[in-house]
């Protein structure tokens, strides 16, 4: 998911990532820029993916929220 959200970014020519092995936790990232420093690119992606990631969790909860509000007045 990472890799989708870095490779939109117009300072990245490529961004891949690999896993060494299954047992391990471990992953490789690799990121090529257009000459940005990699690490700030990187850090704007994670930052990115966060705040997706909390609008995600947000949008879910209301809407469970919401269904179980529908639910207890069904009920009534």
């Amino acid at each position: 998911m990472f890799s989708s959200f870095c490779c939109c970014s117009p300072r990245v020519q490529f961004c891949g990532y690999s896993i060494p092995h299954p047992s391990e936790n471990r992953v490789n990232i690799r990121i090529q820029t257009t000459g940005a420093p990699a690490n700030e690119v990187f850090r704007d992606g994670c930052q990115n993916l966060m705040s997706i990631c909390q609008h995600v969790r947000s949008t879910f909860s209301n809407a469970v929220e919401e269904f179980k509000k529908k639910q207890a007045m069904d009920e009534d």
